[in-house]
């Protein structure tokens, strides 16, 4: 349970807990009135044509082939990459855009068991281009465009970073109840867990506020970050695709992300105009906590220029079974319900949308007896909301020397109550509540390719944040504050002959005004609690060498930096999910990263391979410390208090996939960071170990088999022991080493054509031995096992 103790409960402040509940209803009103206003304008603007006998548009009709076979392909996504609009090939492999502005695109086409493939098209006033695109078989899984982090759409092989895309039947094989749980065991990610549903992606050894996780390329508006007993808000079986960039990557979305993004795409503001209806819809079940889901999501023409896109999904599941028999406080239920509207003329397009998601989950107190540390020894439970509205728009046809301008911005009201039991009356008691509400407004504009200046393409933007956040319960810790961000960033890319540059530069300006301005008492004196700002410039520098067809080798250089979060500045209070009490520094800098990269990517129809070597070295990373003084208030818990400290992060990581031989394909994961104080050998805590995959899959027309594991070695590296401030009691060990593990995975698969629709059937059998491990970074390990034998169906259909 978090920011909470024994002692207090039932002590919470209920008035100030209706004014809370008070302001999510008006909050909730807002939002709802805002998006409707925005799509009613939309509907509006839509008689707004050229005058007649004018026009500047035209259209694109093509089939979709079998490259060996030469038979049309059903349910490829083909995509205008320049636009962002799609369409999928329906019958005899037919796909079509219409109202597309004259002007010269580029076709990307994808689809399960194919590579993907790209066409450039030229499009006329008045005429249909057509044209036909071929597929070669590829058992092997790639994307064929990633938008994270690069500004525009473009080819994986573009990418100035190390990116991975989880999409199509990958996607589907790794799909888990979490998003941190998809994640685990790409290159460079692992997962921070307490129990199910809160689960934190962790980027080559950072999380929290260093892990900037992206819906749409928006911010969740969640507090994910804030504490280990919380959950992400975003549900992955509703997910197209999901992207991540690793290593320093705030230039276009902001200052935390010094461990890297992680975008969940779904497009819920439609981009594209389809002529009939699109959707997906799944079900899927899982045994290890007798858990079942089930999601869709349907995008329509409205009238000739609106599109419109709804989506739902649910899901609940019980409390895990792990070898050793079941994990108590494990369970969870959610709810995603989401609605868009967009214009789309032919120079792209406008649109809002309005999203509702719900989770209820369990904390776990105790496994067989034994209490977790610094659990509940009952147990507790976390009940989120969050509501958001977004606007986006682009014009994406060029006007003057601009080849496109967006913008997009968004409103979202997030609860979270911590609730440490239910009287005999049915009132619940509230240990901690937050509730926050964020706003963003940000555009971007693109400049059309310069060959005179030897520039391929750059863009120039600015982005606004304002959080507002109250706290509650009975000792909540974190204080009431508000936040204002401010920010600007342009790039550029060069072309030099055999070397492609990226340059890029962005200032924030940051305002962090807590509403207490109460002293800290940090033990040597009260420390004074102001206004704090913070400002800097962050920089990057990158650069792409071809060394042959397909075999690129990259280098990036990257500064960037993050302001202390509002926990580490103003914290004064107990916090449960780390058995201690946290006293924050107002005084605190800010962070600021060097990071480093080199990489070599191979992409081929038969071998795709990525591997890194990364430093990354910050100077005051912020971290809690223990004084070997006990608590102020209950005098029974360990004191930590915040303060930055140098530090250093290196690694490697990479993935290899080959298709050894037609259909048989194997892939393997490798993943290691050294993270440890730069003035000292002594290690960081909560840092993954050695880890690392090997799969082999069996592809054969529309079915599949794959068998692999999953390993991970010893983590002895944990920060040393130190003395307990309380008599009598053992010495503090912040952090136990674990054993290595390995976990055997099996699975299968089928797909298959119905007319306009794509079925697909997935089995996974996870940890089929049933073995015993323990992860790292779980805060039960030293209590509890992880996950037993898992089997999970999912079923999809596309249409």
């Amino acid at each position: 349970m978090h920011d909470s103790t024994p002692e207090t409960c039932g002590q919470a402040d209920p008035d100030r807990h209706r004014r809370t509940m008070n302001r999510a209803d008006f909050s909730t009103l807002q939002v709802a009135a805002l998006t409707l206003l925005l799509m009613v304008g939309a509907g509006n603007l839509r008689g707004q044509e050229l005058p007649s006998g004018v026009t500047r548009e035209g259209a694109i009709e093509g089939t979709v082939v079998d490259g060996t076979t030469g038979l049309p392909v059903v349910g490829a996504v083909v995509r205008i990459r320049e636009l962002g609009r799609f369409d999928f090939s329906h019958g005899e492999g037919r796909f079509g855009f219409e109202g597309v502005r004259v002007g010269e695109y580029t076709l990307t086409v994808e689809r399960i068991g194919y590579a993907a493939t790209q066409e450039p098209v030229e499009v006329r006033a008045g005429e249909i281009t057509r044209v036909t695109l071929t597929l070669t078989s590829s058992a092997i899984s790639l994307s064929g465009l990633v938008v994270t982090g690069v500004g525009r759409a473009r080819g994986l092989e573009e990418t100035y970073r190390p990116t991975a895309v989880l999409a199509g039947d990958e996607l589907d094989r790794r799909l888990s109840w979490t998003l941190a749980g998809t994640l685990a065991h790409q290159p460079g990610i692992s997962m921070k867990s307490f129990g199910s549903a809160p689960a934190q992606p962790v980027i080559r050894g950072m999380g929290g506020d260093r892990v900037l996780v992206l819906e749409d390329g928006q911010r969740t508006g969640d507090l994910s970050t804030t504490g280990a007993d919380h959950a992400v808000g975003i549900d992955p079986i509703s997910a197209q695709r999901v992207e991540v960039v690793r290593g320093p990557a705030g230039l276009l979305y902001g200052s935390n992300a010094l461990g890297g993004v992680i975008n969940v795409i779904r497009e819920e503001v439609p981009r594209t105009l389809p002529d009939d209806p699109h959707g997906v819809v799944s079900l899927q079940g899982e045994s290890v906590n007798r858990g079942g889901s089930a999601a869709g999501h349907l995008l329509f023409p409205l009238t000739s220029h609106l599109a419109g896109r709804v989506e739902g999904s649910f899901r609940s599941g019980g409390d895990v079974r792990t070898p050793l028999g079941e994990l108590g406080g494990t369970d969870s239920r959610g709810m995603n319900a989401a609605a868009g509207l967009s214009w789309i003329p032919g120079w792209g397009f406008m649109g809002a949308s309005l999203r509702l998601y719900k989770l209820d989950h369990g904390l776990p107190g105790e496994f067989n007896g034994q209490v977790i540390p610094g659990a509940h020894p009952s147990g507790a439970s976390a009940e989120t909301l969050r509501t958001a509205a977004r606007i986006q728009f682009g014009y994406l046809t060029g006007v003057g020397p601009l080849e496109a301008i967006e913008g997009e911005g968004s409103f979202i009201h997030y609860r979270h109550d911590e609730i440490e039991r239910t009287l005999e009356s049915g009132e619940k008691v509230i240990g901690t509540s937050f509730d926050q509400i964020t706003a963003t407004l940000g555009a971007t504009a693109r400049h059309e390719h310069a060959p005179r200046f030897r520039l391929q393409e750059g863009a120039a933007g600015v982005f606004g944040l304002y959080r507002d956040l109250i706290t509650g319960g009975a000792f909540p810790g974190t204080r009431d504050s508000r936040e204002v961000n401010l920010a600007a960033f342009v790039y550029e890319e060069l072309a030099l002959g055999w070397l492609r540059v990226q340059l890029g530069a962005r200032y924030d300006w940051i305002r962090v005004e807590p509403m207490d301005r109460r002293p800290i008492n940090r033990g040597d004196g009260a420390v004074p609690v102001n206004d704090r700002t913070f400002q800097d410039v962050s920089g990057s520098a990158a650069g792409l060498v071809e060394l042959h067809p397909g075999l690129v080798a990259g280098a990036s250089v990257a500064r960037a930096f993050r302001s202390p979060s509002v926990r580490e500045l103003y914290s004064d209070g107990p916090h449960l999910a780390d058995f201690s009490y946290d006293i924050g520094n107002p005084e605190l800098e800010r962070e600021v990263g060097l990071g480093t990269d080199l990489f070599l990517r191979w992409n081929h129809p038969q071998v795709n391979f990525e591997a890194s070597l990364f430093r990354n070295a910050i100077s005051n990373f912020i971290h809690y410390r223990p004084t070997g003084s006990v608590d102020p208030r209950f005098f029974r818990f360990p004191l930590f208090t915040a303060q930055g400290e140098d530090a250093v992060f290196l690694g490697a990581d990479g993935r290899v996939q080959w298709e050894a031989s037609p259909g048989f394909v194997i892939d393997g994961t490798l993943s290691y960071v050294r993270a440890e104080y730069s003035d000292r050998e002594e290690p960081l805590p909560s840092i993954p170990p050695l880890n690392g995959g090997l799969r082999a899959r069996l592809e054969r027309g529309g079915w599949f088999v794959t068998a692999g594991y999953d390993g991970t070695a010893k983590q002895h590296r944990v920060p040393r022991s130190i003395p307990n401030p309380v008599q009598g009691e053992p010495d503090i060990v912040p952090e136990s080493p674990t054993d290595g593990y390995t976990l055997f995975h099996l699975g299968a698969g089928i797909r298959w054509t119905q007319g306009d629709r794509v079925h697909s059937v997935t089995l996974n059998a996870e940890n089929v031995l049933n073995t015993e491990w323990r992860d790292h970074l779980s805060r039960a390990r030293a209590v509890a096992p992880e996950p037993g034998r898992n089997l999970q169906l999912l079923y999809r259909i596309s249409f």
